[in-house]
């Protein structure tokens, strides 16, 4: 969760990630950092499907002060379809590498409050994945993320999105708000509304809530889990992930 102050990160301050919420940190890692943020999340879904993906990798590089790179490397995701007689399904697997997904910059935006940061994400995922799993077209997605402190312990944020999907044939719109309170100086826990609204497609409604721990300055393990709120969301999902920060890399220090 982020910090109250709108200011960069040092490499003296505690790792600050973007899972495991729905929202990212609208904070960037500091200059000459690495940060791998990783995890395994399981879904059910209506009808029998049930999915489970990992290492659900996020690479961010601190490029300067206020600029980070971020993407998420191939993850491998795996698809089981159990089967039902009421809707004429059989039981079936697959599986697949994904795609290079949201390969981008993030630019923490300069703030008059400081109990306020805001960041502005600009990515694309590259059809890399099985073609079972792969978008099969490059997809961009620009994202706004927020953070307000609303007392020394409480927080609220959200995230703004708008993605290319479908191979440029649909566009979809995420609507995230969160609230986040702080337990002690490196445990927090949170409860978030995510909204996804496809054009052409059907609308998701999710109730999120997680936990987080900094074990120390530089790694984080974090819990996630989550019901849908209408038909077309996972019914139920959960999930784990561990995030480490390596800092004063030299290669990266020169850029």
């Amino acid at each position: 969760m982020a910090p109250p102050a709108a200011v960069a990160l040092e490499k003296t301050d505690d790792i600050d990630t973007n899972r495991p919420s729905f929202m990212d940190s609208p904070l960037v890692v500091p200059k000459g950092s690495a940060q791998f943020e990783n995890g395994v999340l399981y879904q059910h879904f209506q009808h029998g499907q049930n999915t489970v993906d990992l290492p659900e990798t996020e690479v961010r590089l601190g490029v300067t002060k206020n600029v980070e790179f971020q993407a998420f490397v191939p993850n491998y995701e795996l698809f089981h379809q159990q089967s039902s007689a009421r809707t004429n399904q059989i039981s079936a697997n697959r599986d697949g590498v994904s795609d290079i997904q949201e390969a981008g910059f993030k630019f923490q935006l300069p703030t008059r409050f400081k109990t306020v940061n805001v960041a502005l994400i600009g990515g694309v995922t590259i059809p890399t994945g099985r073609s079972l799993i792969s978008s099969k077209g490059v997809e961009p997605v620009l994202r706004m993320p927020w953070t307000k402190q609303l007392s020394k312990n409480w927080s609220a944020g959200g995230m703004q999105s708008l993605l290319i999907i479908d191979a440029g044939r649909d566009a979809q719109w995420q609507n995230f708000w969160l609230f986040s309170r702080s337990i002690g100086s490196r445990t927090s826990i949170f409860a978030e509304y995510g909204g996804f609204y496809t054009h052409h497609g059907v609308w998701t409604n999710i109730a999120h809530f997680g936990a987080v721990r900094k074990l120390n300055k530089n790694s984080q393990i974090d819990m996630q889990w989550g019901v849908g709120m209408n038909r077309s969301a996972p019914a139920a999902f959960i999930g784990v992930g561990y995030s480490f920060r390596l800092d004063n890399l030299p290669l990266i220090d020169k850029l």
